[in-house]
C-alpha cells in the first residue's frame, strides 16, 4: 500500500456489514477503499452463521425474555447460553441486563430496520447481486409439549418437511424468510464495489486511526497510509481497539456463536428448521447443511471447542433424525460483537468527525447489513443526516460508560476468531422465488 492516496472513504472490515457498505457508497459515486486484516473473504463473523433472513424473529439481546429465559438455557444439556467467570465480564452483564429492563421499546424499532433490510436484500438479489438468495420459508419446532401456543402439529409440519422425527410434538410455519449464505453476499458485494471503482484490501490491518484536530483523516497500515474524508469502522469485535486509540468508546463484547457443517444427503431437510426450546438452526444450503446457535460470552480468543459445535448437531438430530450420521465438513465458531443495550452501533461519532461506527448487531449483522450500508450512506454523503439516537455510537457517553468501554477495549487486543476450516467452501446457487 503505497503511502498518500486519498479517496473519499476508507471502510475497515470486509465482512457483510463492510462489503455492503462499500458497494453502497462506490454506487453512489464515491471513491472507496476497503481494507481487511484477513487473508481472504470470511476473515470473521461473516465466515459463517444461520444464513437465514426472519426480519420478524430480529429483537435486540437485551429484552425480559432475555432476563425469564436465560438461567434455564444455561442448564439445558447442551446449554444455549454459557457465561465465562470473569470479573471484567461483570459490568458488561450488568448493563445488559439494566438495558433489558429498560429499553424494551427498541424491539420494534430493530424489527422495523429488518424488514426494511429484507426488502433491499430482494432488490440486490433481483438485480443480480445476491446469487444465493432464496426464499424459503422456515419451521419452528418444538420437542417437548409446554404452554406456548404450537399452532401446527407434528403431523402437518411433516407435511412441510418430510424429514422431521417423531421427537417434534408442534411448532409453527412463517412464508416469509429467506436464506443467503453470507460468504457469497460478501463476494457478491464486493464484485459490484469493484466494478463501481471500488478497491479492496486483504492481509491489510489497520494499526491506527490518523486523527488530527478532532477529525479522523484516514488510516495508518504497517506499510503505508491512506488519507480519507470519511473513515467506516465496520470490522466487528477489531473496531473496539481502533476507536478507543481515537478516543471512542465502543462497550463491545463478543458473543462467540457455534457452526457445524453437515454434507447434503438424501432425505434431509428442504427447508430451515429451527428448534426452540435449544435456540439451535439448521439450514439447508446449496452444498451442505448447516447447524448453527449457542451464545457465550468471557471466552473470546479461547480455542474452539468441538464439541460445542457437536452438541449443536446432537440438538437437531432429535427433530431430524437423517443429521445424526452425516458427514462433518466443517466445525467453527466465531465472536459476534455485541453492545451491552443488545443493538447494532451505527452513525457518526460526535467526537471526531467524519468517523462513522457500524459494528455490534451481534446475531443480525447478515440480515441488516443493506440497512446499515444505506444508513453510512447516508450521513456520509449529507453533513445534516443523522441515524436514531438508540443506535448511535454517543449512546456509551458518561463516565461510567467510557469506563466500561476501556475494559472491553483492554480485552479486544486479544480478540481473534478460533476456526477449524475445510478449504471447500459453499456454491452459491442462483437465487429463485425472489
Amino acid at each position: 500500500m503505497s503511502s498518500g492516496s486519498h479517496v473519499d472513504v476508507v471502510v475497515v472490515g470486509a465482512g457483510v456489514v463492510g462489503a455492503a457498505t462499500a458497494q453502497h457508497l462506490a454506487r453512489r459515486g464515491l471513491s472507496v477503499v476497503v481494507v481487511d486484516r484477513a487473508p481472504g473473504i470470511g476473515g470473521g463473523c461473516s465466515y459463517a452463521n444461520a444464513a437465514i433472513l426472519a426480519p420478524h424473529h430480529v429483537t435486540p439481546l437485551a429484552t425480559p425474555a432475555l432476563l425469564r429465559e436465560a438461567p434455564a438455557q444455561m442448564v439445558r444439556q447442551p446449554p444455549a447460553v454459557r457465561v465465562a467467570p470473569s470479573p471484567r465480564l461483570a459490568p458488561w452483564l450488568g448493563a445488559l441486563a439494566m438495558s433489558a429492563v429498560t429499553r424494551g421499546k427498541d424491539g420494534a424499532q430493530l424489527r422495523d430496520l429488518a424488514v426494511q433490510s429484507t426488502r433491499l436484500h430482494r432488490r440486490l438479489a433481483a438485480e443480480g447481486h445476491s446469487p444465493s438468495l432464496r426464499k424459503t420459508g422456515a419451521l419452528d419446532v418444538y420437542l417437548r409439549a409446554g404452554r406456548r401456543r404450537q399452532p401446527l402439529s407434528a403431523e402437518q409440519l411433516r407435511e412441510r418437511e418430510p424429514a422431521l422425527g417423531p421427537a417434534v410434538v408442534g411448532g409453527a410455519h412463517d412464508a416469509e424468510e429467506w436464506t443467503v449464505e453470507s460468504r457469497s453476499f460478501v463476494a457478491a458485494m464486493l464484485d459490484d464495489a469493484r466494478e463501481h471503482g471500488a478497491r479492496v484490501e486483504f492481509a491489510a490491518a489497520v494499526e491506527e486511526l490518523i486523527v488530527d484536530g478532532g477529525r479522523v483523516r484516514g488510516v495508518r497500515l504497517a506499510d503505508g497510509t491512506i488519507s480519507a474524508q470519511h473513515v467506516v469502522l465496520a470490522a466487528g469485535m477489531g473496531s473496539v481497539p481502533l476507536a478507543a486509540r481515537a478516543g471512542v468508546s465502543i462497550p463491545l463484547r463478543g458473543g462467540r456463536g457455534y457452526v457445524i457443517d453437515l454434507a447434503r444427503q438424501g432425505g434431509g431437510p428442504t427447508i430451515p428448521v429451527r428448534v426452540k426450546e435449544n435456540r439451535v438452526v439448521v439450514t439447508p444450503l446449496a452444498d451442505r447443511t448447516r447447524v448453527s446457535g449457542a451464545i457465550e460470552f468471557g471466552r473470546e480468543g479461547a480455542p474452539l471447542d468441538p464439541r460445542r459445535a457437536d452438541g449443536l448437531r446432537e440438538v437437531a438430530a432429535q427433530a431430524l433424525p437423517v443429521l445424526r450420521d452425516a458427514e462433518v465438513i466443517d466445525r467453527w465458531a466465531g465472536e459476534r460483537p455485541c453492545a451491552p443495550d443488545g443493538v447494532p452501533v451505527i452513525g457518526p461519532s460526535g467526537s471526531v468527525a467524519n468517523l462513522v461506527v457500524a459494528t455490534g448487531h451481534g446475531m443480525w449483522g447478515l440480515i441488516l447489513a443493506p440497512v446499515t450500508a444505506q444508513l453510512v450512506g447516508q450521513v456520509v454523503t449529507d453533513p445534516a443526516a443523522s441515524v436514531p439516537a438508540w443506535l448511535s455510537p454517543d449512546r456509551f457517553a458518561g463516565p461510567l460508560r467510557e469506563g466500561l468501554a476501556r475494559l472491553t477495549a483492554l480485552d479486544a487486543q486479544r480478540y481473534a476468531v478460533p476456526s477449524v476450516r475445510l478449504p471447500r467452501a459453499p456454491e452459491p446457487r442462483p437465487g429463485e422465488d425472489l
